[in-house]
């Protein structure tokens, strides 16, 4: 199975945590670098069933680490917009640094803003029309397209063993974005964004694809416990 969404901690092999200190740790995302930004052009030069993305803009409402000892020591920042690079490069997320300690749990809320307090300076989020949480824009069989989505999504998974944060060492969490599967029926084509009756289709794949990482999660937790 391939995975849409990965969450993975990279040189979390750390040493005894402290909780007084700040630690030099970044959470960030990205698209997986490949077809997702680049048309497929048939023999004939013609444009068939092809998808280029060339904007990608989620509405985070929370992203959170929740600390193993208790929701005061959780680490979280709050309504921002990710305008995510399509070239593979990270984009830094956080937005202080995260304090030492040892956390379990990553959340990601994907949500349309719902308060009009909440400053929202994007356009392509709220406007007359409506509020949204995810905007990708591109082309499609060469004509452009924006698809915009009111769902709300999260992203909730258990880190075993653990986020350890130090004072002394540097880590990165990184959650890593297959945006082109999205737009792809059960046969591998690609869905028309322009179709509204494609939208349902769309946004489960989106929901599916957090879904399906998390039972994957605990599939392999699972396993582990058998054995």
């Amino acid at each position: 199975m391939i995975l849409v969404i990965g969450v993975i901690a990279v040189g979390c092999d750390l040493t005894e945590s402290s909780v007084d200190g700040q630690s030099d740790v970044q959470v960030q995302m990205k698209v997986n670098a490949g077809p997702v930004t680049k048309a497929m052009v048939t023999s004939n030069n013609e444009h068939t069933n092809t998808l280029e993305i060339q904007e990608v803009k989620l509405f985070i409402e929370e992203m959170e680490l929740e600390s193993i000892n208790d929701d005061s020591s959780d680490f979280e920042i709050e309504y921002f917009i990710a305008d995510l690079p399509l070239d593979g490069s990270p984009l830094v997320i956080t937005k202080k640094q995260i304090p030492a300690g040892l956390y379990d749990e990553f959340e990601l809320e994907i949500e349309k803003p719902d308060d009009d307090d909440v400053e929202v300076n994007d356009p392509d989020f709220r406007d007359e029309t409506g509020r949204y949480s995810l905007v990708i824009k591109g082309l499609f069989n060469g004509e452009e397209f924006t698809f915009r989505s009111s769902e709300d999504f999260e992203l909730e998974m258990d880190l075993n063993p653990p986020l350890e944060v130090t004072e002394s060492e540097s880590s990165t969490l990184v959650v890593s974005v297959d945006v082109d599967s999205w737009f792809k029926d059960s046969n591998g084509e690609y869905l028309d964004p322009k179709d509204y009756f494609n939208s349902e289709r769309i946004n489960e794949n989106i929901e599916n694809s957090f879904e399906g990482f998390e039972d994957d999660d605990d599939d392999d937790d699972d396993d582990d416990d058998d054995d």
